[in-house]
């Protein structure tokens, strides 16, 4: 009744004791509770005692057997009618009660890989045969991509369904914070990307009451969602949405990464962009962009590389477009199971700059150049920390191999690389206070690790792992050397 899968609607296959929905129900599903939930029906809210009469069951018992159906995951709630009483309905497969029973699993059975294995084939096995046909929108099908609110232009094109806020004043402070059940799904299957899964995920409105009640997850102030959204953002995770309740409803907000997520997976292993789109569309501005390259290396859709700039003596570079099934017969020559890595590409074959590739600690050079120049010393040295936070130290022991490789020096000679680099790191000594960047934590809202870790070693290489772990919220980083003095 609740499968997703179009061959099994249709009648071409038939479900066997192999298949992935048989095997994650029998695990906890009962006859009696498939017995119920048929005479339910799927996506028709009920009552207790409108489903005993039905049934002619004692009423008493059809509440005790909805709780417990709830309390799998197997059902949802819903407080959708004139006087807000609660009711029970059966979900979807995905997105639905695939997710619940593989969460419920994770964080009660967590040796058991059943209902996992449910939610990560029914997340992959339906869009085989569907994920072409979905028109732009998703219609209902898939997740839709909300962009980083403070990047939406607040003009008459900016649409009040394509900002976080809406969503969140729409759910009149009823909040929950989830573990993520994509990450927790990966990890079973070694199949991840090593994120951490607790509080990543967001429900909104009745789902929030469902998933406390059921205890998926814990309630949360609106003050507690805006910080978690903005450590999110500051992962470069991507905020997605389903719209399977209709247009103007949304019950989740989920913070999602390339390496793991079911949702982007699916739209990228099938090259079906439909399925996790987004209104707005990647674009360089040219005036503003000083070729960091920081937008291709956290981009999970690869929208965006390097190397469209590049002189060659044959004119401009030809890059590929990737297809799309708008008006081609679509299969499984298209898909591309490689789309993790091929999407944290950063350039196209034809190379980025010789500079940034020939630097050993592959730091923007372009970018950090292009900010001095413009006077924004300060900029130029938080980009150059992003990959080195030792630039000082760097630029006196450097054997320049960036300008080895500078193209200007085939015209004339070679920028001088190394000498605007410990131009910029002196600049930070004038300052009245040392640039430190802003801790991006990867664990709840603001809650440091408390782990001891030892650095063994205080030269370049011991004290820069120091620094990029107090960075991620290590707040227990102790660094030994034998020598009084670090690297002396």
């Amino acid at each position: 009744m609740i499968t997703d899968r179009v061959e099994i609607k249709l009648g071409l296959e038939k479900i066997s004791k192999d298949s992935p929905e048989y095997i994650g129900l029998s695990s906890v599903v009962t006859d009696e509770m498939a017995e119920i939930a048929l005479a339910m029906g799927q996506r028709k809210p009920t009552t207790p005692a409108r489903l005993a009469k039905k049934m002619h069951r004692d009423e008493a018992y059809i509440k005790k057997m909805l709780d417990e159906m709830a309390n799998i995951g197997l059902l949802e709630y819903d407080w959708e009618n004139e006087d807000h009483h609660k009711q029970w309905f059966v979900p979807h497969f995905i997105i639905g009660c695939g997710e619940w029973m593989a969460l419920h699993e994770v964080l009660e059975s967590p040796g058991t890989a059943d209902r996992v294995h449910m939610f990560d084939r029914m997340t992959f096995m339906p869009i085989k045969t569907v994920g072409s046909m979905v028109p732009p929108g998703g219609a209902g099908v898939g997740m839709h991509a909300i962009p980083v609110e403070k990047a939406i232009p607040h003009d008459s094109r900016s649409v009040d369904l394509e900002h976080i806020s809406h969503w969140l004043d729409k759910a009149d402070g009823s909040f929950a914070i989830l573990p993520c059940i994509c990450r927790a799904t990966a990890r079973t299957f070694n199949d991840g990307c090593g994120e951490l899964e607790e509080e990543c995920c967001i429900t909104l409105g009745d789902m929030a009451r469902y998933s406390v009640e059921t205890g998926l997850g814990r309630s949360a102030t609106r003050q507690e969602i805006e910080e978690l959204l903005a450590r999110c953002e500051d992962n470069g995770y991507v905020h997605q949405i389903n719209r399977v309740d209709g247009a103007d409803k949304v019950n989740c907000i989920c913070n999602c990464n390339l390496g793991s997520c079911r949702a982007i997976r699916t739209s990228q292993y099938f090259n079906t962009p439909n399925l996790s789109a987004s209104v707005y569309r990647a674009h360089v501005d040219a005036d503003k962009c000083v070729a960091c390259g920081k937008c291709a290396d956290v981009c999970p859709a690869g929208a965006a590389k390097l190397g469209q700039k590049l002189c060659t003596k044959s004119g401009p570079v030809q890059y590929p477009v990737a297809g799309l099934p708008d008006d081609k017969i679509w299969g499984e020559s298209k898909w591309n199971p490689d789309y993790r890595e091929d999407n944290s590409i950063s350039c196209h074959d034809s190379g980025t700059s010789p500079c940034k590739a020939s630097c050993p600690a592959h730091i923007a050079v372009q970018g950090y150049i292009k900010m001095a120049a413009e006077g924004r010393y300060m900029d130029a040295l938080k980009l150059i920390k992003q990959d080195n936070p030792f630039p000082a130290v760097c630029g006196s022991i450097c054997n320049r191999r960036c300008e080895a490789a500078c193209t200007r020096g085939k015209i004339d000679r070679a920028v001088t690389i190394d000498e605007i680099k410990k131009f910029v790191a002196a600049k930070e000594l004038d300052e009245d206070s040392r640039y430190i960047p802003k801790k991006v934590f990867h664990k709840g809202s603001t809650r440091p690790y408390t782990e001891k870790i030892a650095v063994i070693g205080a030269g370049p290489a011991g004290l820069s792992c120091a620094y990029f772990l107090a960075q991620m919220g290590y707040e227990n980083v102790t660094v030994f050397d034998k020598n009084k003095i670090p690297t002396g």
